[in-house]
């Protein structure tokens, strides 16, 4: 069942667009495990980042939303990487040190 919680915040939720009495047992199954996806990352958020995402209307969106304030968008990503790799290919011994020091 975690993976279908799981699916439900990154897929996102759309509500039936009809009356909550004409939906279906699918429909009603549904938005029950919707709710538990939102129940389930408000749940793990301390307070200053529920307050952050306390107005988001489906797991979706909150989740997008804590992607993106911890991790940065693909943009952000992508610079980190190369800079972590420009720095790690720069990376050079002194003629004063030995592996030890560099290995640190």
């Amino acid at each position: 069942m975690n993976h279908v919680i799981w699916d439900a915040i990154i897929e996102g939720y759309l509500v039936p667009p009809r009356n909550r009495k004409e939906w279906t047992s699918e429909d009603r199954k549904l938005a029950q495990l919707h709710a538990k996806a939102m129940h389930i990352l408000c749940y793990a958020l301390g307070p200053y980042e529920y307050s952050r995402v306390s107005l988001d209307s489906n797991a979706k969106e909150i989740w997008d939303k804590l992607e993106v304030t911890h991790e940065g968008t693909s943009q952000v990503k992508k610079s980190k990487i190369d800079i972590v790799t420009l720095n790690y290919e720069n990376i050079k011994m002194k003629l004063d040190e030995d592996i030890k020091t560099i290995s640190d």
